[in-house]
């Protein structure tokens, strides 16, 4: 989390109140636009049990998993958030990772996923990311040793909702998951209220600019928490490809840029200094703004969150 959204702390209690003040018409469109969960469960269902991964693949789970592989960071929070964080034993490395599990043994990285040492660990349950992030031949193995493996894709704010549920689903912590749920859903739901009479502001999120330029893609989960927030997202205009050429950058004219790699060091200073970049109007009005790019693309328990993040750049002066 970025210092700013440190300092800019609040409660949504009080934006609750604000809601109330404003919802009318807002709150249905608000609520309806994403797609309903399930209520939250009275109690856990007995294992064994079966869930539909993100792939759509049937999985039987057994018994309550006591050892977890989690090799996506939504699924390490969530898992986190559900009270299950002692059940994890493997992780992928991440700058994401949070200190509680920066002992628990890393098994995957930017360069590759160690199928056996994952195997080693003996886990009775093992989430992994849809191919590529896990390459499709690592689920294959993991697979033929007999491991229960739970693909995750979300590719939605409600795809975020659906996953969350899953995840709780398959670990035992349906409730939990819910709950989880609703609180993210609920707090959406306030914020989209509070933001729905703003301007519209055009902008790009930069993701990686060190050779070519990446952006959001136009189908990434992230890109739709940017239209809720009130931003014309600037992009390849393709679903699935995150790079832009700088010609397409410059033409579109963002007026705000925001810094999904600020977290890496690239500051505004940085971006201003670019050639070719001088004339975008968020360079010539000095609107380069960090995000906390770890925040926003993990894609699990704090999406509201990171929703309010987007919102603090694109509309500064509207949260407390």
């Amino acid at each position: 989390m970025t210092a700013f959204v440190r300092s800019h702390q609040f409660s949504f209690a009080t934006l609750l109140l604000v809601a109330a003040l404003v919802s009318g018409a807002c709150g249905g469109e608000a609520t309806n636009s994403l797609s309903p969960v399930s209520p939250t469960p009275i109690v856990e269902a007995d294992y064994p049990r079966t869930v539909i991964d993100d792939a759509g693949v049937s999985v039987t789970i057994a018994a309550k998993p006591q050892r977890i592989v989690a090799l996506t960071p939504a699924s390490l929070e969530a898992l986190a958030q559900f009270g299950l964080g002692k059940s994890v034993v493997g992780v992928a490395a991440c700058t994401c990772l949070p200190i509680a599990f920066t002992a628990t043994p890393q098994v995957a990285d930017f360069n590759g996923t160690n199928v056996e040492a994952i195997i080693t660990l003996n886990p009775d349950l093992v989430f992994v990311a849809a191919p590529p992030f896990t390459p499709a031949d690592v689920i294959a193995q993991l697979k033929a040793a007999n491991l229960t493996v739970v693909t995750l894709e979300p590719k939605s704010i409600s795809g975020v909702y659906a996953t969350l549920q899953l995840i709780g689903d398959a670990a035992g912590a349906s409730v939990a998951a819910a709950e989880a749920v609703a609180t993210a859903k609920s707090d959406i739901a306030v914020l989209t209220a509070l933001v729905q009479d703003q301007p519209m502001v055009s902008v790009f999120y930069e993701i990686d600019a060190t050779g070519a330029i990446y952006g959001l893609a136009p189908d990434d989960y992230a890109a739709e928490l940017v239209a809720l927030a009130r931003g014309d997202l600037v992009s390849s205009g393709v679903n699935g490809v995150y790079e832009i050429s700088l010609e397409a950058l410059v033409t579109a004219a963002p007026t705000v840029i925001l810094l999904g790699d600020s977290i890496y060091g690239v500051t505004a200073e940085a971006v201003a200094a670019r050639p070719g970049w001088g004339t975008i109007p968020a360079v010539v009005n000095g609107a380069i703004r960090p995000i906390d790019g770890d925040l926003v693309s993990t894609p699990g328990p704090r999406i509201a969150e990171a929703f309010r993040a987007i919102i603090a750049q694109l509309h500064p002066t509207i949260l407390p």
